[in-house]
């Protein structure tokens, strides 16, 4: 019994010292991790809410987006771009608003403001899809500002394969605005055997058979 009274002691004792040596520590990491815990879960709550805000303005820009025959509300489309582009600034859904105010300015006639829409979006990317999408639809304001030069720069660029088709017929868009129908063709062919037979083979195949028409 003594012996056992005797450990009891000791052991009391190790753990006086042993929390005299770290017991301040020990409550602190603690704190700190309960604290990172709790951090981290407002953060994800936070994070999660303002998706949410995103989300909605997102939906509401696209829902009002005028398609051309006479429906859309630009002014909505505008008010929420906005709001996406300060609000979250960097952010795929600010690069879809810019893209959204490029396309209202398009059809406005502002061909300038659509291309300073669509630079903010090359130029800072919030992703690779986002840089390649806003460089088409740049290099068609440019071909229509007659900005042929530039338009041949922004397509010298690498293209991924999902987008070789549209970048070589905007190749035969240049050559032909500046008269050069053979390389036009070249072109026209070449978007036709990239595209397979998919979206937008159509038209690159009537533009071909009106060069051809021609000759």
């Amino acid at each position: 019994m003594a012996d056992y009274i005797r450990d009891e002691e000791e052991q009391a004792e190790r753990l006086r010292n042993w929390w005299q040596k770290n017991g301040v520590a020990t409550v602190v990491v603690i704190v700190l991790a309960v604290g990172s815990m709790i951090g981290w879960r407002q953060w994800q709550q936070h994070q999660s809410v303002e998706a949410g805000k995103a989300s909605g303005l997102y939906e509401k820009m696209i829902g009002a987006m005028p398609t051309g025959a006479g429906d859309g509300d630009a002014g909505v489309v505008k008010t929420n771009a906005e709001a996406l582009i300060d609000q979250f600034a960097g952010s795929s859904y600010a690069g879809y608003a810019h893209l959204a105010l490029a396309k209202l300015a398009v059809q406005d006639g502002d061909l300038d403001e659509a291309a300073s829409q669509l630079r903010l979006v090359v130029d800072k990317p919030a992703t690779k899809e986002l840089e390649h999408v806003a460089r088409l639809r740049l290099v068609r304001v440019l071909i229509a500002q007659n900005e042929l030069d530039a338009a041949g720069k922004e397509l010298g660029r690498t293209w991924p394969e999902a987008m070789q088709g549209q970048a070589l017929e905007l190749k035969g868009d240049v050559a032909k605005a500046r008269q050069q129908w053979d390389e036009a063709r070249d072109a026209y062919a070449s978007a036709l055997e990239a595209m397979g037979g998919q979206g937008g083979s159509d038209r690159v195949q009537m533009k071909l058979d009106d060069l051809n028409r021609q000759s």
